[in-house]
Protein backbone atom coordinates (compact mmCIF):
# COMPACT_ATOMS: atom_id res chain seq x y z
CA UNK A 1 0.00 0.00 0.00
CA UNK A 2 1.60 3.31 -1.00
CA UNK A 3 1.53 6.33 1.30
CA UNK A 4 -1.23 8.10 -0.67
CA UNK A 5 -3.57 5.11 -0.38
CA UNK A 6 -2.67 4.63 3.28
CA UNK A 7 -3.54 8.25 4.12
CA UNK A 8 -6.77 7.94 2.15
CA UNK A 9 -7.77 4.91 4.21
CA UNK A 10 -6.92 6.75 7.41
CA UNK A 11 -8.90 9.80 6.30
CA UNK A 12 -11.95 7.65 5.52
CA UNK A 13 -11.64 5.93 8.89
CA UNK A 14 -11.45 9.27 10.70
CA UNK A 15 -14.43 10.56 8.75
CA UNK A 16 -16.44 7.43 9.54
CA UNK A 17 -15.51 7.72 13.20
CA UNK A 18 -16.65 11.37 13.25
CA UNK A 19 -20.00 10.49 11.74
CA UNK A 20 -20.56 7.57 14.11
CA UNK A 21 -19.70 9.86 17.03
CA UNK A 22 -22.53 12.22 16.19
CA UNK A 23 -25.23 12.16 18.83
CA UNK A 24 -27.92 14.20 20.50
CA UNK A 25 -30.20 13.90 23.49
CA UNK A 26 -33.97 14.17 23.06
CA UNK A 27 -36.60 14.39 25.78
CA UNK A 28 -39.42 12.29 24.28
CA UNK A 29 -41.93 12.18 27.15
CA UNK A 30 -43.24 9.16 29.00
CA UNK A 31 -45.89 6.52 28.44
CA UNK A 32 -47.62 6.30 25.08
CA UNK A 33 -46.06 9.58 23.93
CA UNK A 34 -42.53 8.42 24.60
CA UNK A 35 -43.02 4.93 23.19
CA UNK A 36 -44.51 6.39 20.01
CA UNK A 37 -41.74 8.96 19.58
CA UNK A 38 -39.12 6.22 19.81
CA UNK A 39 -40.84 4.03 17.21
CA UNK A 40 -41.88 6.77 14.78
CA UNK A 41 -38.98 9.21 15.10
CA UNK A 42 -35.93 8.03 17.03
CA UNK A 43 -35.34 4.54 15.63
CA UNK A 44 -35.80 5.46 11.93
CA UNK A 45 -33.75 8.65 12.42
CA UNK A 46 -30.82 6.69 13.81
CA UNK A 47 -31.09 4.17 10.98
CA UNK A 48 -31.24 6.81 8.25
CA UNK A 49 -28.64 9.27 9.57
CA UNK A 50 -26.33 7.18 11.75
CA UNK A 51 -26.72 9.79 14.46
CA UNK A 52 -27.15 8.28 17.91
CA UNK A 53 -30.13 9.56 19.91
CA UNK A 54 -29.94 9.42 23.68
CA UNK A 55 -33.56 9.21 24.80
CA UNK A 56 -34.92 10.75 27.99
CA UNK A 57 -38.34 9.28 28.81
CA UNK A 58 -39.58 12.22 30.84
CA UNK A 59 -41.09 15.68 30.47
CA UNK A 60 -38.91 18.79 30.40
CA UNK A 61 -40.37 21.67 32.40
CA UNK A 62 -39.78 25.42 32.30
CA UNK A 63 -38.34 25.20 35.81
CA UNK A 64 -35.86 22.48 34.87
CA UNK A 65 -34.73 24.35 31.75
CA UNK A 66 -34.16 27.53 33.78
CA UNK A 67 -32.19 25.64 36.42
CA UNK A 68 -29.99 23.85 33.91
CA UNK A 69 -29.36 27.02 31.91
CA UNK A 70 -28.39 28.96 35.04
CA UNK A 71 -26.03 26.22 36.17
CA UNK A 72 -24.47 25.92 32.71
CA UNK A 73 -25.28 22.22 32.67
CA UNK A 74 -27.76 21.81 29.82
CA UNK A 75 -27.97 18.06 29.30
CA UNK A 76 -30.43 17.72 26.40
CA UNK A 77 -30.76 19.11 22.89
CA UNK A 78 -34.43 18.78 21.94
CA UNK A 79 -37.69 18.56 23.89
CA UNK A 80 -41.40 18.92 23.23
CA UNK A 81 -43.03 21.92 24.88
CA UNK A 82 -46.45 23.56 25.06
CA UNK A 83 -46.73 26.95 23.33
CA UNK A 84 -47.18 28.68 26.70
CA UNK A 85 -44.03 27.09 28.11
CA UNK A 86 -42.04 27.76 24.96
CA UNK A 87 -43.12 31.39 24.90
CA UNK A 88 -42.12 31.89 28.53
CA UNK A 89 -38.68 30.34 27.96
CA UNK A 90 -38.19 32.40 24.83
CA UNK A 91 -38.97 35.62 26.70
CA UNK A 92 -36.28 34.67 29.20
CA UNK A 93 -33.80 34.11 26.33
CA UNK A 94 -33.43 30.44 27.31
CA UNK A 95 -34.01 28.96 23.87
CA UNK A 96 -31.89 28.72 20.75
CA UNK A 97 -33.57 30.43 17.78
CA UNK A 98 -34.81 27.97 15.18
CA UNK A 99 -32.79 28.33 11.97
CA UNK A 100 -35.43 27.63 9.32
CA UNK A 101 -32.81 27.94 6.58
CA UNK A 102 -31.47 24.54 7.71
CA UNK A 103 -34.75 22.79 6.87
CA UNK A 104 -36.08 21.38 3.62
CA UNK A 105 -38.18 24.28 2.34
CA UNK A 106 -40.68 21.98 0.63
CA UNK A 107 -41.46 20.37 4.00
CA UNK A 108 -41.40 23.43 6.22
CA UNK A 109 -43.62 25.43 3.86
CA UNK A 110 -46.39 22.89 4.45
CA UNK A 111 -46.67 23.92 8.08
CA UNK A 112 -49.14 26.63 9.01
CA UNK A 113 -47.74 29.96 10.24
CA UNK A 114 -48.86 29.12 13.80
CA UNK A 115 -46.57 26.06 13.67
CA UNK A 116 -43.42 28.05 12.80
CA UNK A 117 -42.42 30.05 15.85
CA UNK A 118 -39.00 31.74 16.11
CA UNK A 119 -38.36 29.61 19.20
CA UNK A 120 -39.93 26.28 18.21
CA UNK A 121 -41.50 24.08 15.55
CA UNK A 122 -44.86 22.43 16.08
CA UNK A 123 -44.97 18.71 15.34
CA UNK A 124 -48.44 17.70 16.52
CA UNK A 125 -51.82 19.13 17.35
CA UNK A 126 -54.01 17.76 20.10
CA UNK A 127 -57.16 18.87 21.84
CA UNK A 128 -59.23 18.62 24.97
CA UNK A 129 -62.69 17.36 24.15
CA UNK A 130 -65.85 16.15 25.80
CA UNK A 131 -65.68 12.36 25.83
CA UNK A 132 -68.65 10.07 26.41
CA UNK A 133 -68.77 6.43 27.44
CA UNK A 134 -70.63 5.07 24.41
CA UNK A 135 -72.28 2.33 26.46
CA UNK A 136 -73.98 5.04 28.54
CA UNK A 137 -74.98 7.11 25.52
CA UNK A 138 -75.84 4.62 22.74
CA UNK A 139 -76.64 5.70 19.20
CA UNK A 140 -80.11 7.12 18.79
CA UNK A 141 -80.38 8.25 22.41
CA UNK A 142 -79.99 11.85 23.66
CA UNK A 143 -76.38 12.66 24.47
CA UNK A 144 -74.46 15.76 25.59
CA UNK A 145 -73.23 17.80 22.64
CA UNK A 146 -71.61 20.81 24.32
CA UNK A 147 -70.13 22.00 27.59
CA UNK A 148 -73.47 23.56 28.45
CA UNK A 149 -74.90 20.04 28.25
CA UNK A 150 -72.09 18.74 30.46
CA UNK A 151 -73.05 21.30 33.11
CA UNK A 152 -76.73 20.22 32.82
CA UNK A 153 -76.74 17.37 35.34
CA UNK A 154 -80.54 17.04 35.39
CA UNK A 155 -80.90 16.51 31.64
CA UNK A 156 -77.76 14.35 31.34
CA UNK A 157 -77.10 12.48 34.60
CA UNK A 158 -73.90 10.49 34.97
CA UNK A 159 -70.55 10.46 36.73
CA UNK A 160 -68.40 13.36 35.58
CA UNK A 161 -64.67 14.17 35.52
CA UNK A 162 -62.63 17.23 34.56
CA UNK A 163 -58.94 17.97 34.20
CA UNK A 164 -57.17 19.37 37.23
CA UNK A 165 -56.26 23.05 36.85
CA UNK A 166 -53.32 23.14 39.25
CA UNK A 167 -50.84 23.96 36.47
CA UNK A 168 -52.78 27.07 35.46
CA UNK A 169 -51.77 26.66 31.83
CA UNK A 170 -54.22 23.75 31.54
CA UNK A 171 -57.59 23.16 33.12
CA UNK A 172 -61.36 23.48 32.62
CA UNK A 173 -61.34 27.27 32.44
CA UNK A 174 -62.49 27.72 28.84
CA UNK A 175 -64.98 24.87 29.28
CA UNK A 176 -66.52 26.64 32.28
CA UNK A 177 -66.95 29.84 30.26
CA UNK A 178 -68.42 28.00 27.29
CA UNK A 179 -70.89 26.29 29.61
CA UNK A 180 -71.85 29.74 30.89
CA UNK A 181 -72.63 30.99 27.38
CA UNK A 182 -69.41 32.68 26.25
CA UNK A 183 -68.90 32.16 22.48
CA UNK A 184 -65.71 30.41 21.32
CA UNK A 185 -64.42 33.55 19.60
CA UNK A 186 -64.92 35.69 22.73
CA UNK A 187 -63.10 33.53 25.26
CA UNK A 188 -59.94 35.63 25.52
CA UNK A 189 -58.91 37.38 27.62
CA UNK A 190 -60.34 34.80 30.00
CA UNK A 191 -62.77 36.17 32.60
CA UNK A 192 -61.41 34.23 35.57
CA UNK A 193 -64.12 35.43 37.96
CA UNK A 194 -66.84 34.18 35.64
CA UNK A 195 -65.00 30.89 35.02
CA UNK A 196 -64.75 30.10 38.73
CA UNK A 197 -68.39 31.07 39.32
CA UNK A 198 -69.31 28.55 36.63
CA UNK A 199 -66.99 25.93 38.16
CA UNK A 200 -68.73 26.45 41.50
CA UNK A 201 -71.94 25.17 39.88
CA UNK A 202 -70.48 21.91 38.58
CA UNK A 203 -68.07 21.22 41.45
CA UNK A 204 -70.53 19.10 43.55
CA UNK A 205 -71.01 16.78 40.57
CA UNK A 206 -67.35 16.11 39.70
CA UNK A 207 -66.03 12.78 40.92
CA UNK A 208 -62.41 13.47 40.05
CA UNK A 209 -60.09 16.08 38.61
CA UNK A 210 -57.52 13.96 36.74
CA UNK A 211 -53.93 15.19 36.38
CA UNK A 212 -52.30 13.16 33.59
CA UNK A 213 -53.55 11.40 30.48
CA UNK A 214 -52.96 7.91 31.86
CA UNK A 215 -55.23 8.77 34.78
CA UNK A 216 -57.92 9.96 32.34
CA UNK A 217 -57.71 6.61 30.55
CA UNK A 218 -57.84 4.57 33.77
CA UNK A 219 -60.98 6.35 34.99
CA UNK A 220 -62.91 5.74 31.78
CA UNK A 221 -61.60 2.21 31.14
CA UNK A 222 -62.70 1.12 34.63
CA UNK A 223 -66.18 2.58 34.16
CA UNK A 224 -65.52 5.27 36.75
CA UNK A 225 -66.87 8.05 34.56
CA UNK A 226 -69.69 8.37 32.07
CA UNK A 227 -68.57 11.67 30.58
CA UNK A 228 -65.79 14.15 30.97
CA UNK A 229 -62.99 16.33 29.72
CA UNK A 230 -59.98 14.60 28.24
CA UNK A 231 -57.31 14.43 25.57
CA UNK A 232 -58.69 13.38 22.18
CA UNK A 233 -55.84 10.92 21.59
CA UNK A 234 -56.48 9.16 24.89
CA UNK A 235 -60.16 8.68 24.06
CA UNK A 236 -59.16 7.29 20.66
CA UNK A 237 -56.72 4.92 22.35
CA UNK A 238 -59.49 3.71 24.65
CA UNK A 239 -61.74 2.96 21.68
CA UNK A 240 -58.89 1.11 19.96
CA UNK A 241 -58.38 -0.99 23.08
CA UNK A 242 -62.02 -2.08 23.16
CA UNK A 243 -63.63 0.58 25.37
CA UNK A 244 -66.19 2.31 23.08
CA UNK A 245 -65.97 6.07 23.43
CA UNK A 246 -67.62 8.97 21.66
CA UNK A 247 -65.78 12.23 21.08
CA UNK A 248 -67.79 15.45 20.94
CA UNK A 249 -65.78 17.66 18.56
CA UNK A 250 -68.02 20.65 19.16
CA UNK A 251 -66.02 23.22 21.24
CA UNK A 252 -62.82 21.15 21.11
CA UNK A 253 -59.88 23.12 22.57
CA UNK A 254 -56.82 22.81 20.33
CA UNK A 255 -53.16 23.32 21.03
CA UNK A 256 -49.94 21.58 20.05
CA UNK A 257 -46.49 20.45 21.02
CA UNK A 258 -43.41 22.27 19.74
CA UNK A 259 -39.85 21.03 19.48
CA UNK A 260 -37.53 23.46 21.23
CA UNK A 261 -33.73 23.64 21.46
CA UNK A 262 -32.60 24.98 24.84
CA UNK A 263 -29.89 27.61 25.13
CA UNK A 264 -26.66 25.84 25.90
CA UNK A 265 -27.56 22.70 23.92
CA UNK A 266 -24.37 21.01 22.76
CA UNK A 267 -25.65 19.57 19.47
CA UNK A 268 -27.64 22.31 17.79
CA UNK A 269 -26.93 21.09 14.25
CA UNK A 270 -28.05 17.54 15.01
CA UNK A 271 -31.09 18.93 16.82
CA UNK A 272 -32.19 20.72 13.66
CA UNK A 273 -31.71 17.49 11.66
CA UNK A 274 -33.85 15.55 14.13
CA UNK A 275 -36.63 18.16 14.08
CA UNK A 276 -36.70 18.22 10.29
CA UNK A 277 -36.89 14.41 10.21
CA UNK A 278 -39.97 14.37 12.45
CA UNK A 279 -41.81 16.72 10.06
CA UNK A 280 -41.57 14.28 7.18
CA UNK A 281 -45.17 13.33 6.22
CA UNK A 282 -44.59 9.59 6.60
CA UNK A 283 -42.93 9.99 10.00
CA UNK A 284 -45.75 12.31 11.08
CA UNK A 285 -48.32 9.75 9.95
CA UNK A 286 -46.54 6.98 11.87
CA UNK A 287 -46.47 9.04 15.08
CA UNK A 288 -50.09 10.23 15.04
CA UNK A 289 -51.35 6.76 14.12
CA UNK A 290 -49.67 5.47 17.27
CA UNK A 291 -50.83 8.33 19.52
CA UNK A 292 -54.18 9.40 18.06
CA UNK A 293 -53.05 13.02 17.94
CA UNK A 294 -52.97 15.15 14.75
CA UNK A 295 -50.07 15.95 12.41
CA UNK A 296 -48.66 19.45 12.01
CA UNK A 297 -47.79 18.62 8.39
CA UNK A 298 -51.12 18.21 6.55
CA UNK A 299 -49.43 16.03 3.90
CA UNK A 300 -49.33 13.31 6.54
CA UNK A 301 -53.03 12.70 5.91
CA UNK A 302 -51.95 11.10 2.59
CA UNK A 303 -50.53 8.25 4.69
CA UNK A 304 -53.35 7.97 7.25
CA UNK A 305 -56.52 5.90 6.77
CA UNK A 306 -59.77 7.85 6.49
CA UNK A 307 -61.11 5.99 9.50
CA UNK A 308 -58.14 7.18 11.56
CA UNK A 309 -58.19 10.72 10.14
CA UNK A 310 -61.81 11.08 11.24
CA UNK A 311 -60.63 10.73 14.87
CA UNK A 312 -58.21 13.69 14.60
CA UNK A 313 -59.00 17.27 15.48
CA UNK A 314 -57.30 18.77 12.40
CA UNK A 315 -59.37 16.78 9.93
CA UNK A 316 -61.53 19.35 8.10
CA UNK A 317 -64.86 18.13 9.48
CA UNK A 318 -63.58 18.34 13.08
CA UNK A 319 -61.42 21.44 12.98
CA UNK A 320 -64.30 23.71 11.95
CA UNK A 321 -65.92 23.01 15.36
CA UNK A 322 -62.74 23.68 17.37
CA UNK A 323 -60.78 26.70 18.57
CA UNK A 324 -57.12 27.35 19.40
CA UNK A 325 -55.89 28.03 22.91
CA UNK A 326 -54.55 31.57 23.19
CA UNK A 327 -51.17 30.66 24.63
CA UNK A 328 -49.90 34.22 24.31
CA UNK A 329 -52.56 35.24 26.85
CA UNK A 330 -51.53 32.45 29.24
CA UNK A 331 -47.90 33.57 29.15
CA UNK A 332 -48.57 37.31 29.52
CA UNK A 333 -46.83 38.68 32.60
CA UNK A 334 -48.59 41.29 34.71
CA UNK A 335 -47.27 44.03 37.03
CA UNK A 336 -47.01 41.47 39.85
CA UNK A 337 -44.44 39.55 37.84
CA UNK A 338 -46.74 36.55 37.41
CA UNK A 339 -48.15 35.20 34.16
CA UNK A 340 -51.89 34.75 33.67
CA UNK A 341 -51.30 31.00 33.85
CA UNK A 342 -49.49 31.32 37.18
CA UNK A 343 -52.33 33.43 38.60
CA UNK A 344 -54.88 30.84 37.44
CA UNK A 345 -52.85 28.10 39.13
CA UNK A 346 -52.77 30.02 42.40
CA UNK A 347 -56.49 30.67 42.26
CA UNK A 348 -57.28 27.06 41.36
CA UNK A 349 -55.28 25.72 44.29
CA UNK A 350 -57.19 27.99 46.65
CA UNK A 351 -60.56 27.11 45.07
CA UNK A 352 -60.11 23.34 45.01
CA UNK A 353 -59.58 23.11 48.80
CA UNK A 354 -62.76 25.04 49.69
Amino acid sequence: MNIVVRWSVIAIAISTLAVSAQALTVVVGGGLQGDSAIKAFVEPFEKETGIKVNVVRDQATTASVKLKAQSGNMDFDVAGFSPAGGTMLSRSALLEPIDYARFNKAVIDKLSPESRKPWGVQFIYYSWVLGLDASRYPAGKPAPASWTDFWNVEKFPGTRVLQNGELGSQGPFEEALLADGVPMDKLYPLDADRAFRSLDKIKPHIRKYWKVGSEQMQIFSSGGAALGMGFDGRFTALSQSGKPMKIVWNQAKMTGLYWIIPKGAKNVGEAHKFIEFTLNPERQAAYVTLTGYSPANPDAFNFISKEMADTMVTSPQNRKHAYMVNDAWYSEVGPDGKSNGERLAQRWNEWITK
